[in-house]
């Protein structure tokens, strides 16, 4: 069997969703997991959203495709300045080494400054 973690999540906040944009002048929603990867040795990682909306001036605008966010997992962590009251776990799987775990998955909406996000409209 290959090692790797299952149902990790964030504990909620305090904030409705909201309240989470309200206040974010240029932002990008990101929803749901279709996968992603962690590389433990180097501290990096990248995962893909199901779907993506353009935040402005508080307000779901345009939605993306094909978008990602990637990086530093400490200092991705370090930018978490708001956490919802929300929270939905779900039944996963997680693929590696031609090898499949039941994991969990999810947690509340969670708002990070200066993350890493790339995709196309």
């Amino acid at each position: 069997p290959i090692v790797r973690m299952s149902n990790t999540f964030l504990e909620p906040g305090d904030l409705s969703f909201e309240e989470l944009i309200e206040d974010i002048k240029d932002g990008i929603y990101l929803k749901g997991s279709r996968g992603g990867q962690v590389d433990t040795g180097k501290g990096i990682f990248q995962f893909n959203a199901t779907e993506a909306y353009k935040i402005e001036n508080g307000e779901l605008k345009d939605h993306f495709r094909d978008v990602s966010l990637s990086g530093n997992i400490l200092e991705t962590l370090n930018g978490v300045d708001g956490i919802g009251s929300d929270f939905k776990l779900s039944v996963g799987y997680c693929g590696k080494g031609g090898q499949t775990a039941p994991v969990g998955d999810g947690g509340p909406h969670t708002r990070i400054l200066n993350a890493m996000v790339g995709g196309s409209n």
